[in-house]
């Protein structure tokens, strides 16, 4: 079939053309245009039928319409979240003064202090190694407890490394194993507890501060009363590594 000529010397809309530059989906008033286009120079001796026109005219309406859903759901989205800040953000202030049991796996260590290391056990354990790892992944300490019940516990770091050498204060993270009597593996989770001190705000989100350790909202399990969580701590099973 020979091309139409274009008589009347009216932009043409090309898809390709809006492609190139970066466009590679249609919204509707690229398919509105694509409708009118067809329309203003469809063959006269084949012209467009009714029942194609009304089907087209439906999947315009039917995309309108999924665009303006879109437009109101991202719109409400947005609202939800900004009221879920706010509320959390006002929530944070009434925790200061209590004690929080959260997710976490990082100790704030001060110079020549001790630190209290807490996890929580699933079930009894007959032993639980500790491992403290420094901001440049080294392992420094080994803590090892005997015989600890379930739920949560803590043994105590005093600052120093396997050599008996105090450490530098700064950030470090731990980890911890659990054996059963059998030698089967305890399932565990490292915690952070401590009294809520004050709230820095970042971004417009609002953490809960230990000292300088910064706590998510989300990562809060427990509100007590402070020194209430309850811990059960083992210290006469650390293995201290003095020399």
């Amino acid at each position: 079939m020979p091309e139409i000529p274009n008589v009347d010397n009216r932009p043409i809309y090309d898809p390709a053309a809006n492609r190139a530059f970066g466009n590679s989906k249609l919204n509707k008033d690229d398919f509105l245009n694509l409708l009118v286009t067809q329309l203003r120079y469809q063959n006269p001796l084949e012209p467009l039928q009714d029942s194609d026109f009304v089907a087209q005219l439906a999947q315009f309406s039917s995309l309108e319409q999924l665009e303006n859903i879109n437009t109101s759901v991202g719109y409400s989205s947005e609202l939800d979240y900004i009221l879920s800040q706010t509320i959390a953000n006002t929530m944070a202030t009434t925790i200061i003064g209590k004690e929080v049991v959260a997710e976490g796996d990082t100790i704030y260590h001060a110079y020549d202090t001790s630190d209290h290391v807490h996890f929580s056990l699933a079930s009894e354990a007959k032993s639980v190694e500790i491992q403290i790892v420094s901001e440049n992944g080294s392992v420094v300490r080994t803590l090892t407890g005997e015989d600890l019940e379930a739920g949560l516990n803590s043994l105590t770091w005093d600052g120093k490394d396997d050599a008996g050498t105090k450490v530098p204060g700064g950030e470090y993270t731990f980890t911890v194993t659990a054996k059963d009597s059998a030698g089967n593996d305890v399932a565990v989770e490292t915690r952070v507890v401590g009294v809520i001190d004050s709230v820095r705000y970042e971004n417009g989100q609002g953490y809960l501060m230990i000292g300088n350790q910064k706590i998510s909202m989300s990562d809060i399990i427990q509100i007590n009363l402070a020194g209430s969580s309850g811990d059960s701590s083992d210290d006469g099973g650390e293995d201290d590594g003095n020399a």
